[in-house]
């Protein structure tokens, strides 16, 4: 594959960068740390108005019908930045939306998704932690003419700003089923903060038998497996992209603080040691860097590749919180402290090291696509 960029990713590249580095510097990466929601409210407007949402949503439905790959492009800016903004939930839980619900949902969602009114966030971990799409315990139950959800989902990232959950759950029948949950202001829905390392809002979500619509069912028993994966691992994938950018931020923050700070006379970039942490770094964000925009290449509108989906997660789960610590090394005791912008980076990198699925999750779904 052409590793280069085509036209429309390179505006996609010089828009993102010139828009973050006006709305989305560290003062709001931290507000929203700290809890602020107006912070996120009005760099999401922003971004709506942008059209970032619409990116990957068919024109049939609204949108501006790009790939994957000219996502990934987006969403290394996005990790380069720290962008607090559920790009990844949106974009994700609409190719799921698109690939495998019913016509119905795909008319009713995609054209508000693509405008900005409506926002889906995934909702499948439970209190194992897994990703694991056969793992679901909370339950639809269907009564009448209406199903009822009872239990509760963990990590759901951007809930408070979400109006649905994309949600795995467990059926009558004790199969899968993906089913869209209206989550705002819904009768029956209980959000609950979690803390969390990444310094973006994380909620649980207690569904106390929430009913909806037997309609909102995006699929069912091993399509709703498959529908599942394939969430994951486009999350992995994406995931995988904004850690290439966040390494590419901390390596050029970090080249540039060693070759500044003088220490014996000298500047500290200048002693070996660093001159090997520093060449260490800038191979690892390359390889995951080349692996994150391989595997989004990968993501058709048809298929993907499981394999490279899995490299790229593994590769940039293992890799960058390694080259974050590596960072703080160079930084010294300064790297340490709340005041310095690289610890926001190694919380966003720890964070993301598992959202999606850990390493050793990739690693297990990698054999078996290799048929180990």
């Amino acid at each position: 594959m052409d590793f280069g960029l085509t036209e429309t990713q390179e505006l996609i590249r010089s828009s993102a960068r010139e828009f973050l580095a006006d709305r989305s510097g560290p003062a709001t990466v931290r507000a929203v740390a700290e809890g602020d929601a107006e912070a996120i409210a009005s760099l999401w407007k922003d971004v709506v108005e942008l059209g970032w949402p619409a990116l990957t949503v068919p024109e049939e439905h609204g949108g501006a019908g790009l790939s994957f790959s000219d996502l990934a492009v987006l969403l290394e800016e996005l990790g380069a930045s720290l962008a607090p903004i559920p790009i990844v939930e949106s974009a994700i839980t609409s190719r799921i939306l698109e690939r495998y619900g019913p016509d119905a949902i795909k008319v009713e969602l995609l054209p508000q998704i693509a405008t900005g009114d409506v926002m889906v966030t995934p909702a499948i971990v439970e209190r194992d932690a897994s990703w694991e799409a056969r793992s679901a315990a909370v339950v639809a139950t269907r009564t009448g003419s209406s199903l009822v959800i009872t239990g509760e989902k963990r990590f759901v990232s951007f809930a408070d700003q979400a109006t649905h959950a994309l949600t795995l759950v467990r059926t009558d029948d004790d199969g899968p089923a993906l089913v869209v949950v209206p989550i705002w202001k819904s009768p029956g829905v209980v959000q609950t903060p979690m803390k969390h390392a990444s310094g973006v809002p994380v909620s649980s979500l207690n569904f106390n038998e929430v009913e909806v619509s037997p309609s909102n069912t995006v699929a069912t028993g091993g399509e709703a497996v498959a529908a599942t994966e394939e969430l994951v691992a486009a999350g992995g994938v994406a995931r995988a992209a904004q850690l290439a950018g966040l390494a590419r931020a901390v390596v050029d923050s970090t080249v540039k603080y060693t070759s500044n700070r003088q220490q014996f006379g000298r500047p500290v970039g200048s002693f070996q040691a660093i001159q090997h942490h520093l060449a260490e770094m800038a191979v690892a964000a390359k390889q995951v860097n080349h692996l994150a925009h391989s595997a989004a290449w990968s993501f058709t509108r048809e298929d993907y590749s499981v394999r490279r989906a899995a490299q790229a997660k593994i590769a940039a789960s293992e890799k960058i919180p390694a080259l974050c610590w590596t960072a703080h090394q160079c930084h010294g005791a300064i790297g340490f402290t709340w005041e310095h912008d690289l610890h926001l980076y190694t919380r966003r990198a720890l964070a993301w090291k598992t959202d999606f699925g850990d390493p050793a999750f990739h690693k297990a779904i990698l054999a078996g696509a290799m048929g180990l």
